[in-house]
């Protein structure tokens, strides 16, 4: 007789246990790597309408006629960009390196693990792109398609990726475990002062509009509104720049830090904003409406690209002082760029974000509330971290420097920097300059034209009997009656009460040649003395 063997119930506490465990493992390896991809997708996808911005600020805040021209610029920026930075910009940002100065492999986006590194790859290509589209604005208009393309193609895959690598990747001689501390947490110098150096290099290049058009004077009504919309973009696009710049939000301490970065990134855009239109109406007392709403937008602007670098370790009335600062680098630079230098800078991006830039690198140090200046003073190590953010400072301006004036200097030098409408300005501008010296000449008597050459001698032996010369004593119309008028050197004296039309019917009857009547009366000049000859 056969036995059946007993079933055995499963224990219901064993399986609930079992399920449980289960779900923490998958919260604790598959929720935060989730968590993190969505918070850089769509902190990129923010980013990336950033592009929308700068292109409406640029319409609106400059005064040219081919708009579409400008806004064709900004697509290619982005479609331009992609490929670079596919091919070439991460590798050369990310890619495992010996040397601490580029990256040396994922070319083309190969040797991944999985796909989930591209989330990675995507949000770091939004930041190469934002640096890209600063380069525009200094440069807005001025430029043709195919030199846009090629300068875009080099800033987004070697000269910007390079900055990162120095600063980001963790390898670089910037900031990594053997080289220096180089702090900078959402790209104050990576992106800010990298991108508003190549622009005023491209500026530089460029050099002042030869013609301003009757046209490009007068503001379209659009164009205030066409601002305001630009800049709130791009705050939009700060938020989301400045807080996803912790990388993560699944570990202790990211959302504390995501969280102080976006409060301070609005901070210091108020404070520059409320600083900015103080200075531009009782320190610049500038009465345009427009005007004052561009440089308060810009203002705004300053202080959110200051705060860039510590806006995860400032305190908030910190970013506030931050942010007022920088709004003052920034208006500072923009007025000394138009009062000093031949620059032409029709958006100031080189002031909001070199000049801002530069000066949140130097706040960091001071305003860190960890490790900064203001409140470790008596650390060595403090003014340490000073210096080595000022010697990353040096080293992004150099680096960009020499390679954007080699770009845009090359690309000038083979004729296709500048756009067709630039050249024909330039063309134009040099026929102007002819003709008006033409005139000049065709409205200047003969003799009076050969006193022009010094190597012929006296200029006052020049001055033909035909032509009255007046002595140097006669000052005012009044006077010039009474004066007397010295004897020509074909011989007698003139008297003291003859009048000058006397004395130059004299000398017409001595010289044999009838004077006009609408000659002009030429003061007698005094001769070129021998340290005067050429």
């Amino acid at each position: 007789m056969s036995t059946t063997p007993p079933t055995t119930t499963p224990d219901p506490t064993g399986v609930a246990l079992a399920a449980l465990d289960s779900r923490v493992t998958t919260l604790e390896t598959v929720h935060p790597i989730s968590l993190d991809t969505l918070l850089l997708i769509l902190s990129g996808c923010l980013i990336m309408t950033m592009q929308a911005g700068f292109a409406m600020l640029e319409i609106g805040s400059i005064k040219v006629r081919n708009v579409n021209h400008i806004l064709l610029n900004n697509v290619m920026d982005v479609c331009v960009g992609s490929a670079a930075y596919f091919f070439c910009g991460y590798a050369v940002s990310f890619g495992p390196t010996s040397n601490q100065f580029l990256g040396g492999d994922h070319y083309a986006l190969r040797n991944f693990e999985s796909d989930d590194a591209l989330t990675w790859v995507f949000f770091q290509y939004s930041f190469a792109a934002t640096a890209t589209a600063i380069v525009s604005g200094a440069m807005v208009g001025r430029t043709h398609l195919i030199a846009y393309m090629s300068y875009a193609f080099v800033i987004t895959g070697l000269i910007y990726p390079t900055v990162v690598h120095w600063a980001w990747s963790g390898e670089g001689w910037l900031n990594c475990e053997t080289g220096y501390a180089y702090q900078d947490f959402a790209g104050s110098g990576v992106v800010h002062l990298c991108g508003g150096t190549a622009a005023l290099m491209g500026a530089i290049v460029l050099g002042r509009r030869k013609i301003v058009k009757e046209d490009e004077e007068s503001i379209p009504p659009s164009a205030p509104a066409l601002v305001t919309l630009g800049f709130f973009i791009l705050l939009v696009g700060f938020f989301a720049f400045n807080g996803s710049s912790q990388g993560a939000m699944s570990s202790d301490g990211d959302s504390g830090a995501v969280a102080r970065a976006v409060m301070n990134t609005g901070l210091s855009c108020s404070a520059g904003g409320i600083v900015s239109i103080l200075v531009v109406r009782y320190v610049m007392k500038e009465e345009d409406s427009y005007s004052t709403l561009c440089l308060t937008v810009n203002g705004c602007l300053g202080g959110t690209v200051s705060i860039c670098a510590s806006a995860n370790v400032s305190t908030t009335y910190g970013a506030l002082l931050i942010g007022a600062t920088g709004a003052l680098a920034c208006l500072g630079w923009s007025d000394g760029l138009k009062r000093w230098t031949p620059v032409q800078d029709p958006v100031d991006a080189t002031a909001v974000h070199a000049a801002s830039g530069l000066w949140g690198l130097i706040c960091v140090c001071f305003m860190d509330k960890d490790n900064g200046i203001f409140y470790t003073s008596d650390q060595p190590t403090a003014w340490y971290h000073l210096g080595e953010n000022m010697l990353g400072a040096v080293a992004i301006v150099a680096y960009t420097v020499a390679t954007t004036g080699i770009l845009f200097k090359g690309l000038d030098l083979i004729g296709i920097l500048r756009s067709e409408e630039e050249v024909e300005e330039h063309h134009q501008a040099e026929e102007e300059v002819k003709e008006e010296i033409k005139r000049r000449a065709s409205m200047m008597p003969s003799s009076r034209r050969l006193s022009f050459m010094p190597s012929l001698g006296s200029r006052s032996s020049h001055i033909t009997p035909s032509i009255k010369v007046l002595p140097e004593e006669s000052l005012s119309p009044k006077s010039e009656a009474a004066l007397p008028v010295p004897a020509p050197q074909t011989g007698g004296q003139a008297s003291s009460d003859q009048a000058p039309s006397d004395q130059a019917q004299s000398d017409q009857a001595q010289s044999g040649q009838a004077m006009p009547a609408d000659m002009p009366n030429l003061r007698r000049l005094p001769p070129i003395t021998d340290h005067e000859q050429v």
